[in-house]
């Protein structure tokens, strides 16, 4: 008997493995919010040790960092913005970009539960717009019309993958 069983085991391990994997409308809603959740945290997350650096708490050596203290306090030097200002706009950035991480988790999180709320989705996006208007200001008032392309390419992104998971969602 127990050769039988053995036999058996064999053989069905040597089927092939039938996997139901649902993809479609979900699975597009769970990607999107997967990229940005990811992509918020690691914003923030750079960020964040962009701003560690700066105040010396970790070493120049330390590479995860974004360096977009150093270029905030460049381009808003155009007014002679002072020092302490420049580091409460990076700061306030800094939060503002923690806070979307982690609205976008929450979507995320539900999406992947089966229960996905349109209310946490919106929220995300509401605030990730938010911020990247707020940026597209931000070159107008500082005069840094190079930028203004980058922020207005992630606006839309923004906006295209709201309306596509917005679509989709249950």
């Amino acid at each position: 008997m127990a050769g039988a069983n053995t036999q058996q085991a064999e053989e069905a391990s040597r089927e092939p493995v039938n996997v139901n994997l649902r993809w479609g409308p979900n699975t597009i809603v769970q990607v999107l919010l997967g990229i940005w959740a990811v992509w918020w945290t690691i914003v923030f997350a750079t960020n964040f040790f962009d701003g560690l650096i700066n105040l010396g708490v970790l070493g120049e050596g330390w590479t995860f960092a974004s360096g977009n203290y150093g270029f905030l306090l460049m381009v808003t030097d155009v007014h002679g913005t002072p020092e302490a200002l420049v580091a409460l706009l990076f700061a306030g950035g800094v939060l503002w970009e923690l806070l979307i991480a982690l609205l976008m988790w929450q979507a995320l999180v539900g999406a992947l539960s089966g229960t996905p709320s349109r209310e946490h989705v919106y929220r995300a996006f509401v605030v990730a717009i938010g911020f990247f208007g707020a940026f597209m200001i931000m070159t107008e008032v500082f005069i840094a019309y190079d930028l203004a392309n980058t922020h207005v390419r992630l606006l839309i992104a923004t906006l295209v993958s709201l309306f596509v998971v917005d679509r989709f969602l249950n």
